[in-house]
């Protein structure tokens, strides 16, 4: 493994093997609440101290000053064979990792495609993150997601042998069968945040148990920046994912 690709993985993942990654990418949909002023949503973020954000090429050069305040920073590519070229361009632009995705019915041929941006990757150096997620059909005709345990380890372990470094996948609904998708993928598996869920006590539920069902951590946006007191929710995942605390303890954060 080249010392590029451990020095990146030692900057996303602290010393106890997990990482709290925000993922701020979905401004390639338009301006949405919580994301129409990117500096001042980063500053908040990093004020509650996360391990990392996962955004845009165009905000990570605007708001390079206020990202290099982070351990470290991820790129949203292309998840097809025209990511190829971003490789290099992530390098330039400093960041420690980039990540694929796809949302849709199971397409063989769409994950295969992540061989080719793997191997890449690691030529470099760079450590790729994919996010594999199943529905029952494509997002613009109405799909649900796809959580049943046995699908979702299914994938997580196509994308593990197709050279993924870093898993962002749905969490399957409790910490015992999450544990199955955690131990049928050894790379770090870290889980999607999705729509907004309505409760902030419902969505560090839904972290705590990835994280007892083995789980790395979270790559998670709208739960993180779509609330009321973004930097106390920040500090209550933190909680969380770095000191085990119960819900109970983490959901002061938020008073």
């Amino acid at each position: 493994m080249l010392t590029g690709h451990k020095l990146r993985m030692g900057k996303i993942f602290r010393e106890d093997g997990k990482t709290f990654i925000v993922a701020m990418d979905h401004g390639l949909g338009g301006p949405q609440p919580g994301l129409i002023d990117p500096g001042d949503t980063i500053a908040k973020v990093i004020a509650g101290k996360p391990d990392a954000i996962l955004t845009n090429m165009g905000v990570i050069n605007k708001y390079a000053d206020q990202l290099s305040q982070l351990h470290a920073v991820l790129l949203t590519i292309p998840s097809d064979r025209t990511a190829i070229p971003y490789i290099k361009q992530a390098i330039k632009l400093g960041v420690d990792g980039v990540k694929v995705s796809y949302f849709g019915p199971f397409d063989r041929t769409k994950y295969m495609a992540w061989r080719d941006i793997a191997i890449e990757c690691h030529e470099w150096g760079m450590p790729l993150m994919t996010e594999p997620v199943p529905m029952t059909k494509s997002p613009w005709e109405g799909g649900v997601f796809i959580t049943d345990a046995e699908t979702v380890a299914r994938v997580a372990r196509m994308c593990f042998e197709l050279g993924a470094d870093i898993l962002k996948v749905a969490y399957t609904g409790s910490p015992a069968s999450f544990r199955e998708v955690v131990t049928a993928c050894p790379a770090p598996v870290t889980i999607l945040g999705g729509a907004k869920i309505e409760n902030e006590r419902d969505a560090l539920e839904v972290i705590k148990g990835a994280i007892d069902g083995g789980g790395a951590g979270i790559t998670m946006g709208r739960n993180v920046w779509k609330v009321p007191n973004v930097t106390g929710m920040v500090r209550a995942i933190a909680k969380i994912i770095h000191e085990n605390a119960t819900v109970d303890d983490a959901v002061k954060e938020l008073q």
